[in-house]
This record gives structure tokens, C-alpha cells and sequence, in this order.
């Protein structure tokens, strides 16, 4: 859980100013990738074209 706590002040650092409303976004988003890094790159690739066409 350190680990985790680590990299994300490290992720954060650069978007200082976040406003408080906006923070479970950053997290989420933040939570979103580092899980995917975990499983691998393939994984991400279908994901975005599954969203992509189911959009348009």
C-alpha cells in the first residue's frame, strides 16, 4: 500500500492545484492505469477500441 501511496504523490506532483471535487477523477484515473499496468499493455488496446466504437 506504500508503494501505491508513493507512486501516486509521485503521478500527482506535476498537477498540483487539483480541486478537492475533482480528486476522485485524478484517483480513479490513476487507480484505472496502474492496474492495467499491472495485467499487461495488451489488455489496454482492446479496451479503448471496445469504448471507442461503442461510442461512436
Amino acid at each position: 500500500m506504500e508503494g501505491f501511496w508513493s507512486l501516486l504523490r509521485s503521478w500527482l506532483r506535476p498537477h498540483r492545484g487539483i480541486p478537492q471535487e475533482k480528486l476522485p477523477l485524478y484517483l480513479g484515473f490513476f487507480q484505472f492505469t496502474h492496474n492495467v499496468r499491472a495485467c499487461g499493455r495488451g489488455v489496454l488496446q482492446p479496451m479503448l477500441s471496445a469504448l471507442l466504437t461503442s461510442v461512436v
